[in-house]
């Protein structure tokens, strides 16, 4: 469980410092997490309806879950922002749904209604989009707000509001009670913004080949 959560923090600052200008590969890994996460969760379920439980089992389950959620997501270029966008404005959608509509059935509209917007948004606004949305996740899996232990109640519980977090809640660091999820964000944000008005996404795209594929039509637009 230790290197698992060791992992998931060196990909999220991975994530969380150049998520969008690393493009394509960012959105694989993305798709790799939530096909992994999905995969994890409903094992147990899937697994005993084919009597094939055990650790192994479950590898394969996330493994498999893992690769068809990169799949799709290299596959699905065009539509590939709007699927992390999902998850992440379903689960905002869902701290705010809990807020103002408390614990009720009523919440889960709130999510919705936030997953259906930021597939929107990530849809229209790819670049911006992906900024936000990989430094989100890139900050909540660095923070360590989630975690190997929270994605286990989800599965356990098969209850999503396991995995919720307060984004302003306090991290001790070095004796101090520090914002540490949100810092996090802020900075992220910040670092790939930086990335694109220094030039490093158009030398970083000669290095590695695909780059720029999901973020093209934004650099048309901007440049037209």
């Amino acid at each position: 469980m230790v290197l698992v959560d060791i992992g998931l923090m060196l990909g999220g600052l991975v994530l969380l410092f150049a998520g969008a200008a690393l493009s394509i590969y960012a959105v694989a890994f993305l798709g790799f997490l939530i096909g992994a996460g999905g995969g994890y969760v409903l094992a147990p379920q899937l697994l005993g309806a084919f009597g094939a439980e055990g650790l192994v089992g479950l590898a394969v389950a996330v493994v498999v879950g893992g690769l068809l959620g990169a799949g799709l997501s290299y596959v699905a270029l065009s539509f590939a922002t709007a699927i992390p966008a999902f998850v992440v404005g379903a689960f905002i959608g869902l701290e705010v749904g809990i807020e103002l509509l408390g614990e009720g059935w009523l919440r889960y509209v709130g999510m919705i209604v936030g997953g259906i917007v930021g597939s929107v948004l990530g849809f229209t606004f790819t670049k911006f989009a992906l900024i936000f949305i990989t430094a989100f996740v890139g900050a909540a899996l660095a923070s360590g707000s989630v975690t190997l232990a929270n994605i286990q109640a989800v599965r356990d519980e098969l209850a999503i509001e396991a995995i919720l977090f307060e984004p302003f809640g306090t991290t001790p660091v070095a004796g101090v009670e520090l914002p540490l999820f949100a810092a996090l964000f802020v900075l992220g944000i910040l670092s790939q913004i930086g990335l694109f008005k220094l030039g490093w996404v158009a030398k970083l795209a000669t290095v590695l080949p695909g780059v720029s594929g999901v973020l093209r039509s934004d650099d048309d637009d901007d440049s037209a």
